[in-house]
């Protein structure tokens, strides 16, 4: 199979991923305060549904995405937030900030990446994440045991992404997400990495 020509996707509209709103997962850690202060990061943001959710006065928020035709989608609906929100056009893989981040929030992100970018995808997640920083992984679509079905979206669970990140990340919490957007139902978990002191 080619790989997802994201860019392509996005300039043509057929993006059958954007469900229109952020997940209502974000919505409860935010409702439950399990979303800190400080600089949170929103890989493969694509509209940017998260980052207006997360804006908040003390909080910097940066999303990335490979498009420019999301980011223009974006700041054309959201011309002013609360805090600091950057939308920035850039790969991942090499996304080099000058600081690391105290949250990094990952919603169908891991599972468009082709499998064998998890590894890198786990080395770019252990660099960017501060130390006693949270990696939130909201997993879908969520199976167990995995099929052989090919993505993207791939399928995942919870002891895959363990085993990428459990060297630098210690787990939190994991569980079923009881709200998800209509048709997800029971293919979402929600797992909390807490990124080791060196």
């Amino acid at each position: 199979m080619a790989p997802v020509d994201w860019r392509q996707a996005w300039k043509t509209g057929v993006t059958p991923w954007d469900a229109g709103a952020s997940p209502p997962a974000l919505r409860g850690l935010l409702d439950r305060g399990a979303v800190p202060g400080g600089r949170v990061l929103v890989p493969g943001c694509g509209t940017g549904y998260d980052l207006a959710t997360l804006a908040r006065e003390d909080r910097e928020v940066v999303g990335i995405d490979l498009s420019d035709d999301a980011r223009t989608a974006f700041l054309a609906e959201h011309p002013s937030l609360p805090g600091s929100v950057v939308y920035e056009v850039t790969d991942f893989f090499s996304y080099a900030p000058a600081r690391g981040f105290d949250f990094v929030w990952d919603y169908t992100f891991f599972c468009a990446l082709d499998p064998d970018q998890r590894s890198a995808w786990s080395q770019t997640m252990k660099r960017l994440v501060e130390p006693a920083g949270v990696l939130a992984t909201l997993l879908f679509p969520f199976e167990d045991p995995i099929s052989d079905r090919a993505g993207p979206p791939w399928p995942i669970n919870t002891e895959m992404v363990r085993s990428y990140v459990e060297d630098a990340f210690e787990e939190l919490d994991t569980a079923e997400v009881a709200h998800t957007h209509p048709g997800r139902e029971g293919k979402e978990r929600l797992a909390l990495w807490r990124r080791r002191e060196p």
